[in-house]
């Protein structure tokens, strides 16, 4: 039973929204462009990570010689527009969820790698910012996912112990964060499925947010 924990962070990309089918386009469009080909495979060894940890991977696969800070400019300005022309989708669950942890009085808060400025869009868009008391990135520490500085610095931030803190992730490096974090990691996969040692690390494994709520009824406090 969950019934000691009074935060709530949330993940955003590939959990609160469906932005990896676009993520991925972007990427192999802009790589294409550079004159490099990109599996899904690869693309799926970037998901949850920081630019950072992006650029190491990249570069040890294609060479020193990518122009990384080329594409990933790119790659953001062509898959911005197609956000703002096609829109961006709310995973099913994400506004009745946070609805319900709101009435229960749980902190909520998000840790993400995207820039805070396409973060603060993405959910101003949406219309759930105002569920969102502190807004982390991976701008705000040192180093991103699977390293657990920036859960730890939403804990600080909202002065709630790590031990108190549950946390929704849909990626294999973001569960290994939280738990490194000292956090209850709950996971909901979007395309990277969880293996049996992250299924460990995992208090549980959800095909969806609105399964999540199944925790809730009589599980926290405030």
């Amino acid at each position: 039973m969950l019934s000691s924990y009074r935060s709530a962070i949330f993940d955003m990309d590939g959990l609160l929204f469906d932005t990896e089918s676009i993520a991925r386009w972007a990427w192999k469009q802009a790589l294409k462009n550079h004159g490099y080909i990109m599996s899904d495979n690869l693309y799926r060894s970037l998901v949850g990570r920081d630019l950072s940890w992006r650029k190491k991977i990249l570069k040890k696969v294609y060479g020193e010689s990518l122009p990384f800070e080329s594409v990933t400019i790119e790659r953001i300005a062509i898959g911005d527009e197609r956000e703002l022309r096609e829109g961006l989708a709310m995973k099913p669950g994400v506004l009745d969820l946070l609805q319900k942890l709101n009435d229960l009085g749980i902190i909520i808060s998000l840790a993400t790698g995207t820039g805070r400025t396409r973060a603060i869009r993405r959910l101003t868009n949406a219309g759930i910012n105002q569920y969102f008391t502190t807004i982390v990135t991976s701008e705000d520490v040192a180093e991103g996912k699977p390293a657990p500085d920036i859960f730890l610095e939403v804990s600080h931030r909202i002065n709630i112990p790590p031990a108190e803190c549950m946390v929704f992730e849909d990626s294999c490096v973001g569960v290994k964060a939280a738990f490194a974090a000292g956090m209850c990691p709950i996971m909901v996969p979007d395309i990277e499925q969880p293996s049996p040692e992250i299924s460990s690390l995992a208090y549980r494994v959800f095909n969806s947010l609105e399964q999540v709520q199944e925790l809730l009824p009589g599980a926290l406090k405030n």
